[in-house]
């Protein structure tokens, strides 16, 4: 039976090209490790510029709850990306084994065509999720750019306006040339905080949807396992005792791949708890805010109010883009217990390698209870009830937010 590798799908494909836009994939030869520190360098400087001028311009809108609520959740954004891209950073070493590591073992390997099924169903349901999600990201991004050039259209030098407030007074940035410089340079961290969104969420999400495939080929080899059992005819002692054995030897494998996904979910699971903290925590507010512009955008731009529902939109894909294919992961780990059972057991003779298989069996059974987990920051799994949770916690805090605005604006 002819074995394919993967390595061809799509969904990894995109993956690998966001990940080196952000400078985090592997690096092979010493011109690609300069380009890619280079980009590091580039996307850490347009970061921090992007949160110095958010920081910046909601200092100046403290005490305006309607300007606060349109600024605060481009400086969370502007946060969040800097510490992911800081976290990263800290452990490129690991990151790059990782990376290396993935494709070196799941990624590269022949697979017979039963198990090369299972791969090629999360490539499509990797690629669609994938693309629905940069193209709403990318609307948000270029939103911000070009809603600007928009409104500033047919006026004069004084009126026109950035994507973000400016309050250098010492800077004529409404004339030319220092208007276009800075136009350039917000727009610069406006796309590589998109870039930046893009990457970490399709490399999470595509690293779980592929996880959940390894576990439901890891499910199929056990079923299959001890298949031998159900010869009809078996002429001798001898034939019994070596289709124990080769059962025995399939179990092995089945049990090493089982411990080697286990370690993989493990590693996962310590480069990302801290980052699904961060945008757990930052989700509730930037829902709760992105929700509360919506509603106060009924009397302001239609093209404001359009960002931010398609920005709303985005935070929705993004939160379930991590809690989704995580809740994946607990869900087939624990199929593996189901998938052992359903083995020919129960066909097994009572020989030495018969007694192993039974062994095996129970053992991978009983490991199987405890599902693999991804947590957010090691306090919680993280979950479709997690998702549900930040959704109902936003909900809470936009009610308390809209209550304030309509007290200040009676007053």
């Amino acid at each position: 039976m002819e074995k394919k590798t993967i390595s061809d799908h799509a969904s990894i494909k995109i993956t690998c090209f966001c990940m080196n836009g952000i400078g985090m994939w592997s690096i092979e030869k010493r011109r690609d490790r300069i380009i890619s520190n280079i980009v590091v360098c580039y996307t850490v400087a347009t970061l921090i510029f992007g949160f110095i001028v958010e920081a910046i311009d909601i200092y100046y809108c403290i005490g305006d709850l309607r300007e606060m609520s349109y600024v605060a959740p481009c400086l969370l954004n502007e946060i969040v990306e800097l510490l992911m891209m800081g976290k990263f950073i800290i452990n490129r070493s690991e990151v790059m084994d990782f990376n290396n590591y993935t494709f070196r073992k799941f990624w590269s390997v022949p697979y017979v065509d039963s198990e090369r099924k299972i791969l090629d169903e999360c490539n499509k349901k990797s690629f669609k999720i994938i693309i629905a999600y940069i193209i709403v990201i990318q609307l948000v991004v270029w939103q911000y750019i070009t809603i600007p050039i928009i409104e500033s259209y047919g006026k004069n030098s004084s009126e026109r306006t950035l994507p973000y407030n400016l309050w250098f007074s010492f800077i004529p940035f409404r004339e030319t040339p220092y208007y276009e410089i800075i136009f350039f340079l917000q727009s610069a961290a406006t796309l590589t905080t998109g870039v930046c969104a893009t990457a970490f969420a399709t490399f999470l999400f595509t690293i779980n949807i592929y996880a959940t495939g390894q576990f439901k080929i890891l499910q199929l080899r056990l079923e299959t396992s001890c298949q031998g059992y159900k010869i009809e005819k078996i002429n001798s002692v001898e034939q019994i005792n070596l289709i124990a054995a080769e059962s025995y030897s399939n179990l092995r494998k089945c049990v090493e791949l089982h411990k080697v996904l286990l370690q993989y979910i493990i590693r996962l699971e310590n480069l990302y708890c801290q980052i699904m903290m961060v945008q757990t925590l930052t989700s509730v507010f930037l829902i709760c805010l992105t929700g509360f512009q919506i509603v106060l955008g009924v009397d302001t731009s239609i093209l404001r109010t359009s960002r931010s529902a398609v920005y709303f939109a985005c935070l929705i894909t993004q939160l379930l883009l991590y809690s989704w294919s995580c809740h994946e992961i607990i869900i087939e780990s624990l199929e593996v217990a189901e998938a052992a059972y359903r083995a020919y057991w129960y066909s097994l003779s009572w020989s030495k390698y018969g007694k192993l298989c039974r062994q095996a069996l129970s053992i991978i059974m009983a490991r199987s209870r405890r599902p693999c987990i991804l947590t957010v920051g090691k306090f919680v799994p993280m979950s479709l009830e997690t998702f549900t949770s930040v959704f109902n916690s936003s909900l809470s805090y936009f009610t308390i937010l809209r209550q304030m605005n309509e007290e200040i604006e009676n007053n």
